[in-house]
């Protein structure tokens, strides 16, 4: 791995690894209508012996409820050390489209796809990224990084007799790597709302480190170009978190501001995820979750008011107990 990847996380960042490691990129596609929705999500699992290497890619596509699991040699997979440019064999990945045309004799899926009105993650020397300065801590069974806040979609794709046309639909990208998923968490990001650009995630998780554990939260929402974050490493706390089976409600609190939000992750696909570096975990994840986000500043003035019926949302492992740690804390 370059050095200077550390700053840029979109990129591969396992050039060294050869065993029990795992990176993979997420695409999350909706078109203009908000009627298809579809994550395609590449990446390399490796485990502990030769034989357990491979490149996979995932798809999850909510309008047929088809879910594909596509591997590969891991030979076939290839990226550019100097930017974000995935190749599994004759398929594409990058910040600015894909192009796939898979076909395991059960299910194929073909298409090409271009982005534009790209808006990255910012980054600076000390917060290279989503994570902060957590970026830097040595160790971690997993990192996590955020390519594409927003973009458009152009293009289409078929997933066996029914194509998916994108033309004017929006796309976000973001990725993991590491060892394994964390064992409990919650996830969901929005972008698709109906009277505004906004962009908005949210993540929970159970972090293991050294001998120990603790709980780490991420959040933002990006809304008429300001980027208004949340997190465990700025001081930011959650002063209340909820479940009730399905639905997730949570009030944050930092620098002057106040982020409610309502998640109900409803209908759900099953997906792989790694453990150790083998995707040998299963994972139930959303293309329709229903969000609603309120922010307000100090006074109580509403910054942002709305929802969306097209978030993605995962909430997997034992979720009741990291809330109760937040809740005691």
């Amino acid at each position: 791995m370059r050095i200077d990847a550390l700053w840029h996380p979109e990129r591969f960042q396992g050039g060294w690894k050869r065993r029990r490691y795992f990176e993979g990129w997420y695409f999350k596609l909706i078109d203009r209508d908000r009627d298809a929705a579809m994550a395609l999500i590449p990446g390399i699992s490796l485990g502990e012996t030769p034989e357990d290497r491979h490149a996979f890619i995932q798809l999850i596509d909510d309008r047929t409820g088809t879910v594909g699991y596509f591997r590969f040699p891991f030979e076939s997979f290839h990226a550019d050390p100097a930017r974000f440019h995935v190749e599994i064999g004759p398929n594409r990945f990058d910040a600015h489209g894909l192009s796939v045309n898979l076909d395991d004799g059960k299910l194929a899926v073909k298409g090409t796809l271009r982005f534009d009105g790209v808006v990255p993650f910012p980054r600076s020397f000390w917060s290279p990224g989503v994570m902060g300065p957590f970026s830097f801590v040595p160790g971690m069974e997993c990192y996590h990084g955020i390519v594409n806040i927003r973009h458009r979609i152009h293009g289409e794709i078929s997933v066996g007799d029914t194509v998916h046309r994108f033309d004017g639909g929006e796309g976000y990208i973001e990725k993991d790597w590491g060892r394994s998923f964390p064992e409990s968490w919650v996830w969901l990001q929005a972008n698709h709302f109906p009277d505004s650009d906004a962009s908005f995630l949210f993540s929970i998780a159970d972090i293991p480190w050294l001998r120990g554990a603790f709980t780490g939260f991420l959040c933002f929402l990006l809304f008429r170009g300001r980027l208004y974050r949340f997190a465990t490493y700025d001081r930011s706390r959650i002063v209340r978190i909820e479940r009730d089976d399905t639905v997730v409600r949570a009030e944050l609190r930092g620098h002057g501001f106040v982020l409610s939000f309502s998640a109900d992750r409803g209908a759900a696909g099953v997906l792989r995820a790694p453990k150790n570096g083998t995707m040998e975990r299963e994972i139930e994840e959303s293309l329709s979750a229903e969000v609603a986000v309120k922010l307000t500043d100090r006074k109580g003035r509403v910054v942002f008011e709305d929802a969306s019926r097209r978030g993605g949302m995962e909430i997997s492992g034992d979720v009741d107990r990291i809330l109760d740690r937040v809740r005691r804390s």
